[in-house]
């Protein structure tokens, strides 16, 4: 008598997050749990198209796959905007030279399994109340501070979307009227332009023309960091304050001035429980030096009680996490942006 052995293939989620600058890329059982090694790729390499991209995202999510010889039930994306979602195209996005990139029609076709996509700063609130600090909260406000600066945000119960699905665009609100700062969207005096990863040594620098003086700079830790100052970044004034360089540590006071404003914008507008922040900036510096000072600033501009401000516990996995998320419980989405 021979006996049959039965093979049990594993139905896997697929969560992608698309940044500005890495793409990070994770398989997921139904509970959620990462059941394989997150794969990090560049989004966009010198050269390349926007097909470039897409051929890389779908190469890597099948190399993770076949390792564990797994079948693809449900895709994911948490990806930098402006988006049209009823589309499913990436439409233009300040910190990256492509553009109309159809990434849902892109993944639909080439693994036939449904596909559903948001904003990644979307994705991310979504993963806190899934997965994080938000489980018991119906008021959530996720932000980013790295390349660009964003925000997803949850208000009784509801994900915010808009028509367009770009809701909560928080970076691109005015810190400074004066608008000094071009933003790498074409506005003037929006937040990122002044904090985010991307352009600190442009704000530096214009700090350095109308407040300080070339003389503080040349005596400044700062100033043997880099030659110029646009070309700072977190890392040098962070590590320049560790030291109690006075420049640097007035920078930073101005820095969470900024951050402060437009952390205030964001609570005055949607009354949140719980803001939690993630992104490289926030995630790689020491917190007594960014959110610690922001956090005692935002009391000075906020109508509304404030909310429990902290660093999010799922780290640089939360967009992939409210990836994996939006793929298991998909009517998360209004039904608008899900059935194209």
């Amino acid at each position: 008598m021979t006996s049959s052995i039965t093979i049990v293939i594993q139905m896997v989620i697929v969560g992608i997050d698309i940044g500005a600058t890495w793409t990070r890329i994770a398989l997921a059982d139904h509970n959620g749990k990462i059941i394989s090694k997150i794969k990090k790729i560049a989004t966009l390499q010198e050269g390349e198209d926007k097909f470039d991209m897409l051929r890389r995202i779908e190469l890597t999510v099948r190399e993770l796959s076949t390792q564990i010889g797994s079948d693809i039930e449900a895709i994911g994306v948490g990806t930098i905007g402006p988006l049209d979602l009823k589309k499913g195209v990436i439409l233009h996005t300040p910190n990256l030279p492509i553009e109309n990139v159809p990434i849902l029609r892109y993944l639909r076709e080439r693994f036939r399994v449904p596909v559903y996509m948001v904003n990644d700063c979307t994705a991310a609130v979504i993963g806190e109340k899934f997965f994080g600090v938000g489980r018991h909260y119906d008021n959530i406000v996720y932000i980013t501070i790295s390349t660009g600066i964003g925000g997803g945000a949850i208000v009784d119960g509801n994900v915010l979307f808009g028509k367009d699905g770009n809701a909560v665009e928080i970076g691109h609100v005015v810190v400074d009227h004066s608008g000094k700062l071009k933003c790498g969207c074409g506005g003037y005096g929006h937040w990122e332009a002044y904090t985010s990863g991307k352009n600190i040594g442009k704000f530096v620098d214009l700090l350095l023309r109308e407040f300080f003086s070339a003389d503080e700079y040349k005596l400044s830790v700062l100033s043997k960091c880099v030659e110029s100052p646009v070309d700072l970044k977190y890392s040098h004034i962070t590590k320049a304050a560790r030291a109690n360089d006075s420049l640097a540590l007035r920078i930073l006071d101005i820095v969470a001035n900024v951050n402060a404003a437009g952390l205030a914008t964001v609570i005055n507008s949607y009354d949140p429980d719980v803001v939690s922040f993630g992104g490289a900036v926030i995630l790689e510096n020491p917190p007594e030096l960014l959110l610690e000072p922001l956090k005692e600033k935002v009391v000075k501009f906020i109508i509304n009680r404030e909310p429990e401000i902290l660093i999010t516990p799922l780290g640089e996995d939360i967009v992939l996490m409210g990836a994996v998320a939006i793929a298991l419980d998909p009517e998360v989405i209004p039904k608008k942006f899900r059935e194209l």
